[in-house]
């Protein structure tokens, strides 16, 4: 039985900043230690970017982007939907308050984009290149 008592107020407070967690190496495939503030938030980014969109019953449909859908698009629709599907699939996610400062580069089969996500840590530069 525990004591009533109007006096003790307890409350658990959660630092929704607080963002360590495993280190993704996307270049050789493992995980290995951990990472947090900044460096946590640029992985997490290219994560979701590079998740498609509705294809994996693990994730809610807000988490991927539809990038993928540009393979195979003549540059035109890539440039105009490139922006909205990074912006759609970034903005989902709270932490991140708005993307600015977007620039693309279209290569033969490859479009490089640059642009900055204003998130509740900072400024993240992203600078990726996806294959069309």
């Amino acid at each position: 039985m525990l004591p009533k008592s109007n006096d003790v107020n307890i409350y658990k407070v959660y630092d929704s900043k607080a963002t360590k967690t495993y280190f993704l190496d996307f270049k050789n495939k493992r995980i290995c230690g951990y990472v947090n503030d900044k460096k946590a938030m640029e992985q997490s980014i290219m994560k979701v970017l590079d998740t498609k969109r509705y294809a994996f019953e693990i994730y809610d449909w807000n988490y991927g982007s539809q990038l993928n859908e540009l393979i195979g698009k003549n540059s035109v629709i890539v440039e105009m939907l490139a922006e909205k599907y990074i912006n759609d699939a970034l903005l989902a996610d709270s932490r991140i308050e708005k993307i600015k400062n977007f620039e693309m580069e279209k290569d033969m089969n490859e479009v490089s984009i640059k642009f900055d996500a204003i998130t509740n840590i900072g400024t993240i530069n992203i600078n990726m290149e996806v294959n069309i």
